[in-house]
């Protein structure tokens, strides 16, 4: 943390995707293990989305708005996609090849990883646990932990609290640099402002222990629901900015040129961002 975003940045580089590919290799080496499961277990999940008797009761069990709710919720705790989390530490990373729809492109990978990769693995987990899991009235981390525990033995569950950890305190970690230097760009980034913050985010922390977890939930809908509302607001203002730099990319594409965002041709673009932002550097 003292070491600011770029400090996090490295560490963070290596330490997320190692986490993210253990997890990943442990649940398939367990789905390789119960291979014979598996076509039970993708028909089943296609089957509870789209069967009839789901169908019918969605329609009557369900108004319009919970479905909405529900779907973003399960959006936004998956991958915080529309959240604005983390434009921040994309505009910080030194983007290759030098364009921001690069960057762009990368950030979206991203969101594939976390909702199709990492969800996927833990679906896959709870469901090849069977009905020791399905039928008992466990959630979250304690659903999760079960599962293993069914399908690895009694170190199961020990393998998915550290992985948590892990998760929790680089989570906890890049939001907190996230928040910090959004005192830099406020011009809020004095020593005190600076000690408020990391006070603030100790007593969070220490409150999330304390507290309920439907209560924590509840705090998070609301909070969510605040920077989406702000975020998808400034990216509907920047959508001709987004349509301008896109096109941009797209066109050196078919050029079969390595994009390089020019700011010169963009005046209007280029009175905005730094001398050096978009210079065209060697790759690192």
């Amino acid at each position: 943390i003292t070491r600011g975003l770029h400090g996090v940045a490295r560490l963070m580089q290596g330490f997320v995707p190692l986490m993210a590919i253990i997890w990943v290799l442990t649940s398939m080496v367990i789905c390789v293990i119960n291979i014979g499961q598996l076509p039970h277990v993708i028909w089943s999940i296609f089957e509870s989305a789209f069967g009839w008797q789901e169908a019918a009761g969605g329609a009557a069990g369900y108004t319009l708005s919970q479905a909405i709710t529900n779907g973003f919720q399960r959006s936004m705790f998956s991958n915080e996609a529309g959240m604005g989390s983390t434009p921040n530490a994309a505009a910080a990373a030194a983007s290759w090849p030098p364009h921001p729809a690069a960057q762009g492109i990368v950030q979206m990978i991203g969101i594939f990883i976390d909702t199709l990769v990492i969800c996927t693995a833990s679906a896959m987990l709870i469901l090849l646990a069977g009905n020791d899991t399905t039928y008992m009235p466990l959630e979250g981390i304690q659903l999760i932990q079960k599962a293993m525990r069914v399908l690895m033995g009694s170190w199961g569950a020990e393998f998915v609290t550290l992985v948590v950890i892990l998760f929790a305190f680089s989570s906890i970690v890049a939001n907190y640099i996230y928040a910090e230097n959004n005192l830099f760009f406020l011009r809020l980034n004095n020593p005190k402002a600076i000690w408020c913050l990391r006070i603030c985010t100790f007593a969070t922390v220490i409150g999330g222990t304390l507290l309920s977890l439907p209560l924590m939930w509840q705090l998070a809908d609301i909070i969510m629901a605040c920077m989406a509302i702000t975020n998808l607001t400034a990216i509907l203002l920047l959508s001709p900015v987004v349509h301008t730099i896109a096109s941009d990319y797209l066109r050196q594409r078919k050029l079969g040129v390595r994009p390089v965002f020019d700011p010169l041709r963009y005046p209007d673009i280029g009175r905005q961002l730094s001398p050096d932002a978009w210079d065209d550097v060697s790759q690192e």
